[in-house]
């Protein structure tokens, strides 16, 4: 019943007011530092492990709207938006919304394993130590973040610390995810 509920009011929420302009999407990434990505090109596939040896396919998230951000243990910028990180992951986790994170750290998975404990974030960590990723997704600077639609499109693209729990930050994700949610495929 909620669900109907929420997929009614979504609805509702659409045919009244319509989704947002381009133009007005573009203007609600650029207010929080995202870069909106017009050619809305797929994310590539790639496989990585987690911090307990699982491995980690991109495409299984498809139909969810995922938060992919590069960084390292090095990293002070990568280092400083962290708590913000956290904190939006604890407000989106129960939502149709995965939020993964890259450590590049040559170092490997005990050294990122040992600074995720220390700091007690509880955001999901997949390692590449190679960097594969960072080519494959055409990062050049760390920290960066990539959000990527329902369709596997990548949307938008951060470079640089941000408060990934501003209310701009929050509001923003939440009306993409609601419009996502009504849109039909």
């Amino acid at each position: 019943m909620r669900k109907i509920s929420s997929f009614l009011f979504a609805l509702l929420f659409v045919f009244s007011f319509g989704p947002p302009a381009h133009s007005e999407g573009d203007e609600l990434f650029s207010k929080i530092g995202i870069q909106s990505m017009k050619d809305k090109r797929k994310a590539p596939d790639c496989t990585l492990e987690d911090l307990n040896g699982e491995r980690i396919q991109l495409k299984t998230f498809k139909g969810k709207m995922i938060f992919l951000n590069f960084w390292a243990t090095w990293c002070g910028p990568c280092k400083e938006e962290m708590p913000s990180m956290e904190a939006l992951h604890q407000k989106l986790k129960e939502k149709d919304f995965v939020f993964l994170t890259v450590a590049v750290d040559y170092g490997g998975v005990k050294r990122v394993k040992q600074f995720i404990e220390k700091q007690r974030y509880q955001f999901p960590v997949l390692v590449d130590p190679a960097g594969k990723t960072l080519d494959l997704f055409e990062i050049n600077k760390i920290p960066s973040t990539l959000i990527i639609d329902k369709k596997g499109r990548i949307i938008g693209r951060a470079i640089g610390p941000r408060n990934w729990n501003s209310p701009e930050v929050v509001s923003l994700l939440n009306q993409t995810l609601l419009l996502s949610s009504a849109a039909v495929y």
